[in-house]
């Protein structure tokens, strides 16, 4: 088993094409060779960090649980990606990634298609969109990025509860990779905590939670002040064009051209925004750098505004409408996918 295990590794690395390795996998897109490796990576850095957990300073596992959280965090940007195109033409090898995906982010794959694909894609910055940050209404800016995650999460719970629910009563594929999903996932999770609760809640727990709650934090940074899709298809996404966001989270700062084709594959996305985007966008909705943003934005000066600069405007309170209406679909690869 350990051969073949270090065979696999070998012709993922290898420089050669490996053009009839990858085609028998059922790989659809050549770049997606990184994709495999950036999860190869996480599982791998978890179980070092887990074996040698006793034998670290103090110093070393804070920043081993803060390198897997890293990482943990890229898994959550490559389920997002996944969720919209998938990787593999083979429906197992799509199943089996997912599992692989669901211990890399800390939670079931399926259970982001609700919230994200159906609500929030559809229904951007509008109140049948689970994730709007108009939601976030504190004075102090630092705590709509910070509580966001923490309110959107109660809120989603429900309508993705009954999303899920009504998949289970239709006999429809999703829920049945949702149940071998979670099956897989709670069970190792169970396992691992009882048989080292120290290491399972540092070196798993922790860096699951931080991917979980960031990449929902990351909408904030992406919409806050932004218009509806249906009042500005252009100005409703804010963009961070950075080379090395984009070469490790696999494009997902091109926001705006992702929104406009959910069913595009990532590796399309930088080339389509300075096309088709950044001819048009508001200079504002293109920055260079994440960090540099959410300081600026959040911290200090920390003044919440609108898109173009101005001033913003607090919205009314608005109760969450129901975006749910009995539909089958889950991925987005045929919607605008040509």
């Amino acid at each position: 088993l350990k051969l073949q295990f270090l065979y696999f590794i070998g012709r993922m690395v290898s420089i050669e094409p490996c053009k009839g390795f990858w085609r028998d996998l059922g790989l659809r897109f050549e770049s997606d060779k990184r994709t495999l490796m950036w999860v190869v990576i996480y599982h791998v850095l978890t179980i070092v960090v887990w074996k040698l957990w006793w034998d670290m300073g103090a110093l070393l596992k804070v920043l081993s649980v803060a390198m897997c959280a890293f990482w943990s965090f890229l898994g959550a940007t490559i389920t997002h990606n996944a969720i919209h195109v998938p990787l593999f033409d083979n429906m197992y090898s799509n199943s089996f990634f997912q599992i692989a995906l669901s211990h890399t982010y800390g939670w079931p794959v399926s259970a982001l298609v609700p919230g994200h694909n159906l609500s929030h894609h559809k229904f951007t910055n509008t109140a049948k969109d689970a994730m709007r940050p108009q939601r976030m209404q504190y004075k102090w800016n630092l705590l709509n990025y910070l509580l966001f995650p923490i309110i959107t999460a109660s809120q989603i719970a429900a309508s993705d509860k009954a999303y899920m629910m009504d998949q289970k009563d239709k006999n429809r594929p999703i829920w049945k990779q949702y149940l071998v999903e979670a099956v897989s996932f709670y069970s190792v999770q169970v396992l691992l905590a009882v048989y080292c609760p120290e290491k399972w809640f540092c070196v798993v727990f922790l860096p699951q939670l931080y991917a979980k709650y960031q990449i929902i934090a990351m909408n904030i940074l992406q919409h806050d002040g932004c218009p509806p899709s249906h009042e500005d298809p252009v100005n409703n996404s804010r963009n961070f064009v950075g080379a090395f966001i984009n070469y490790m989270t696999f494009n997902n700062g091109y926001h705006t051209i992702h929104h406009t084709n959910p069913g595009w594959h990532w590796s399309r996305l930088a080339d389509a925004h300075n096309k088709l985007v950044a001819p048009k966008i508001h200079p504002n909705l293109d920055q260079e750098n994440m960090l540099s943003y959410l300081f600026t934005a959040h911290i200090y000066p920390g003044k919440r505004l609108m898109y173009d600069g101005s001033e913003y405007v607090t919205p009314p309170p608005e109760k969450d409408e129901s975006w749910y209406n009995g539909t089958s679909e889950t991925y987005s690869d045929l919607a605008k996918g040509d």
